[in-house]
């Protein structure tokens, strides 16, 4: 017998009614039914945790909503914008995750409902009518049907000339060999996305099911070759595809590269309602949701430019839109995605629903296989031999068929003649590196070799277009006195003669090769024609900066070329006439518009790195001392918004070094000033103090009393933050005092000076002070219209509200402060804000918007180390526990509430894992989240959280007593 559990929306005595004459329906056939109702009393275990019990032991869970509900759904946003908000049960995200494609989950809309209200966040599920469709229902739940998934209203597959395609792998010409391990893996993956299954009968879960591949190799190994290959296999199969190559930006570890260009094309071909985001994250959940609405596969090809992969580095993706999009598909189990990356994808690689596969060089017999399919001639001994030799490396394989057939009449003995490699090759391509030497040697005095060294000036695929301005630049040694003939022969022949050229969606003007083949081409131009390279790149930088059709262009798609722009004119070492004929005046319009108005903080920083030699610490020595120093707080900037605090601390002490070397003491004030405002949130409280000190005594040197009381109100928050709060209060008092000389209320009512000082207050309890400052700051902030001091004035007054149990003026005012700190873009002020709200929510017992806003400052402070963000976590985190043990869940609400706070499948974003202890955060007890906590600020010195951390302690005693 079934058991089922029964969860609805709590909208009228009436709808109650028809779900328990349901639950009776089903129990006089032979349905085990519970309704989500607790009818004797409060459970032992608590309520949450009993809701939690009956799911688990339930076979299958039924959701019964209203029009009403679902309505209000579609009308409204949850709290922290995410949460899957159908009305039905409380339930833990790693508990949702847990079920096979969550197929558990049976929405249900009574009467005549319309599926076109069905919310999208919901994974896989079958939805029905009640009652004219009960009988399907029933033979569902009963094993009498086979369980599958809909293709109604918004979860629909596109058809025909509507459906879903983007392709922008390569085409590598050759045959395919090997690979079947790998294959079927791809083919079980697709078919578990394409055939959805019921859950298992007894318990409910679904095992293996793969929601994301991950191939992780080094270059040249035959990754893309074998999507190809596969994608290929299963064109008819796929009809919604999304497939993407990041190695058209680039490869080089060190590059900086913008997700911008995947998540404009994403939203075209997918035709999304939406194209603006309070937060990267946003971004990442809307694109997560209409792949899987579309059932749409995803392919990311080349990933790392995209992460941290330099010496040391252990993959962590560097975009944050990217990084939800994962963690979201990850934990879907309704969709496929397919990554390829020479590094592990550290932010995923942990998730149960993750495969993440080692992509070794090809088999010794499969190496044979490919030269014999190009022509090569030996024994098989001979071959077998060849193939050891250049280590099994596919692409190495590759180049040495084609030049031995085409060269050296297809010997393989003749690869004895090929010189060895440059000592400065000698790595995990250095095989390929090989071939490509001869092949220089070959082709020498060619238009084929010249054309392999035009294409080595760029890191993406390029059109024939702009090929030609370069032809018709006539540059001396490169380009002169090769007619445009000579240069579609080449073309042909790098295509079908060596094979050295890719194919892009079938176009033919459109031209690549694979990234080794640039980076090599590309590098032995730059040394061996360093005036070539250069008037090359000269002149893409005139034909980029001149191709916008506006002066200044407005958004991220208009500025494309401007950004190309910058990247050929630094090559050209102009980095000085870049910043001032495009990056200055048109790109930041001097008030830093790219940044400030567009809130492209990756997109920045993939620009500015062409600006320096050593990315983000060494900038070009073309570059006036004046604008190095702009440039390197412009890159810290940059890197401490999109939470690279660890780099953007390195940046910031660089500028700070720099700024002092050349005496520019305002430089100096602000990045001393600045680089402890990192060091605190990092959680070096010592460094930061010592810093701040700096600073002040720098002031001294320059008559500004607004540097001045910046800077000690730096200092007075460090102060708080280790506990001295008399010392933090006393500087406070005294820029309060009108007549002291050193301050005054226009000073003090600076925004960010007045926020610092709103927090000493209200951590003293200066409830009342702290409300009057706010609110004249606020003032402020209106006319100015600077959304990151706009956010800090409300959310010091909800702070002071909720200490005033003033529940509904905390309420409007954090909710206000987070969504214009998501639209500022900030994250290390966002914690700040979910950390208050959350504990309005515990206060007011709505459990679940708390534990919501609670991860999601887990998800940001954890990865980028905002060690007291993570502390505060910890400890609120340890008093929501407690509060979910001890509070019924029949406390009387005001109407509001009750709807926010009606039992409610919930989903709560995906935990991080294996940062505390191998474990989910989660997942951790009362007890974990006060030891963490404990440890942590034993690390920082972060004492102003003693008292705090002192009564939970307090609390384990007792409970242990």
């Amino acid at each position: 017998m079934p058991k089922v559990f029964i969860s609805y929306s709590h909208d009228s005595d009436e709808h109650r009614d028809f779900v328990r004459g349901i639950a009776d329906r089903l129990r006089n056939e032979g349905v085990d039914c519970l309704i989500d109702q607790y009818i004797n009393g409060f459970p032992p275990e608590g309520w949450q945790r009993w809701m939690e019990n009956q799911i688990e032991a339930s076979d299958f869970v039924l959701l019964v909503c209203t029009e009403t509900y679902l309505r209000r759904y579609r009308g409204q946003e949850t709290h922290g914008g995410k949460g899957v908000n159908f009305e039905g049960v409380v339930i833990s995200q790693h508990l949702y995750d847990t079920y096979y494609q969550n197929a558990k989950f049976i929405p249900i809309i009574p009467e005549q409902g319309n599926y076109d209200h069905v919310p999208v966040p919901l994974k896989s599920y079958s939805t029905y009518r009640l009652p004219d469709e009960y009988d399907d229902v029933y033979r569902v739940l009963t094993g009498q049907a086979k369980y599958e998934q809909p293709e109604l209203g918004e979860v629909r597959q596109l058809a025909g000339k509507d459906k879903v395609f983007i392709d922008r792998l390569p085409t590598v010409s050759g045959g395919f060999f090997g690979r079947r391990e790998e294959l079927q893996l791809l083919d079980d993956a697709l078919e578990d996305t394409l055939t959805p299954q019921p859950p298992l009968p007894q318990s409910g879960r679904g095992g293996g099911r793969t929601s994301i591949i991950q191939f992780i190799a080094a270059g040249g190994t035959g990754k893309t070759k074998l999507l190809r290959h596969w994608l290929n296999q299963h064109d008819t199969d796929i009809p919604n595809r999304i497939v993407w190559s990041f190695y058209s930006q680039g490869s080089a570890e060190d590059k900086q590269v913008s997700a911008s260009p995947f998540f404009s094309d994403a939203f075209k071909a997918l035709r999304a309602d939406k194209t603006e985001f309070s937060s990267e994250e946003e971004k990442g959940d809307y694109l997560a949701e209409l792949l899987i609405r579309h059932r749409c596969l995803l392919v990311l090809d080349g990933l790392e430019p995209l992460q941290h992969v330099g010496k040391g580095m252990d993959g962590r993706l560097k975009d944050r839109a990217i990084t939800r999009l994962l963690q979201k598909l990850a934990a879907q189990h309704t969709s496929l995605c397919i990554i390829t990356t020479r590094i592990r994808v550290h932010d995923i690689s942990d998730r149960p629903h993750v495969r993440s596969v080692e992509l070794d060089n090809l088999q010794p017999a499969d190496g044979v296989a490919l030269l014999q399919s190009l022509g090569v001639k030996g024994t098989a001994a001979e071959l077998d031999k060849a193939v050891r030799e250049y280590g099994c490396h596919a692409l190495a394989l590759h180049l040495l068929g084609n030049a031995l057939t085409t060269y050296l009449d297809g010997d393989i003995h003749k690869r004895d003649t090929l010189d060895e490699l440059l000592d400065e090759y000698a790595d995990s391509g250095r095989h390929a590196f090989k071939v490509m030497q001869a092949y220089q040697q070959w082709l020498q005095g060619t238009p084929e070799l010249q054309l392999l060294y035009l294409l080595g000036l760029f890191g993406h695929p390029i059109e024939t277009e702009v090929l030609e301005v370069l032809w018709e630049a006539q540059i001396p040694g490169l380009t002169t006195d090769i007619p445009r003939k000579a240069w579609l022969n080449a073309i042909r022949n790098l295509r079908e003669k060596h094979r050295l050229l890719s194919t892009h969606e079938g176009r033919d003007d459109l031209l690549d090769c694979h990234p080794l083949i640039r980076e090599y081409f590309g590098g032995q131009l730059q040394a061996q024609q360093p005036e070539g390279w250069r008037l090359a790149h000269e002149r893409l930088y005139e034909y980029y900066k001149t191709l916008p059709e506006k002066e200044l262009p407005g958004t991220l798609e208009e500025m494309k070329p401007l950004f190309s722009s910058v990247v050929h004119g630094c090559a050209a070492g102009l980095h000085q006439q870049v910043l001032d004929e495009v990056y200055w005046p048109r790109i930041q319009r001097k008030s830093y518009f790219n940044v400030r108005k567009l809130a492209a903080f990756n997109d920045d920083l993939a620009v500015t790195a062409h600006f320096f030699n050593t990315t983000w610490t060494t900038p070009s020595e073309n570059i006036t001392q004046e604008d190095k120093a702009k440039l390197l707080n412009q890159s810290g900037f940059c890197l401490r918004a999109v939470g690279r605090l660890s780099e953007a601390a390195e940046v910031l002490q660089k500028g700070l070094e720099f700024a002092t070397q050349q005496k520019y003491w305002d430089e100096v004030i602000n990045g001393g000033n600045n680089l402890s405002e990192l060091q605190l949130v990092i959680g070096n409280i010592d460094a930061a103090i010592e810093l701040a000190e700096m600073s002040k005594k720098y002031t001294q040197k320059i008559d500004n009393k607004y540097q001045r009381v910046k800077v000690v109100m730096t200092l007075a928050d460090a102060f708080l933050q280790k506990g001295e709060r008399k010392r933090a209060l006393d500087i406070v008092h005294r820029f309060l005092t009108k007549d002291n000389g050193e301050g005054d209320p226009l000073v003090t009512h600076h925004p960010k000076n007045n926020f610092r000082c709103t927090q000493i207050l209200l951590a003293q309890n200066e409830i009342f002070q702290s409300i009057l400052l706010a609110q004249n700051a606020l003032k402020v902030t209106r006319k100015k219209k600077f959304l990151l001091d706009s956010a800090r004035c409300r959310l010091s007054l909800g702070q002071a509200y909720l200490q005033q149990d003033d529940y509904q003026k905390a309420d409007d005012w954090l909710n206000q402060a987070t969504i214009i700190l998501r639209k500022a873009q900030m994250r290390e002020y966002l914690p700040t804000g979910l950390l208050a709200r959350a504990a309005l929510y515990r206060q007011t017992y709505n459990f679940t918007p708390a534990r919501q806003d609670l991860q999601e400052v887990f998800d940001i402070a954890e990865p980028s180390g905002m060690r007291l963000h993570l502390t505060d976590y910890h400890l609120e985190m340890a008093r929501l526990l407690l509060a979910e043990q001890e509070t019924p869940p029949n406390l009387p609400l005001s109407g509001e509430e009750q709807d926010a706070s009606a039992t409610t499948v919930q989903e709560h974003p995906s935990p991080d894992k294996g940062r505390t202890g191998g474990v989910s955060s989660a997942e951790l007890s009362f007890t974990d989240h006060v030891n963490a906590a404990a440890k942590l600020i034993e690390e920082t010195g972060y004492h102003r959280r003693d008292k705090e951390l002192a009564e939970l302690q307090k609390h384990i005693s007792s409970t242990m007593t």
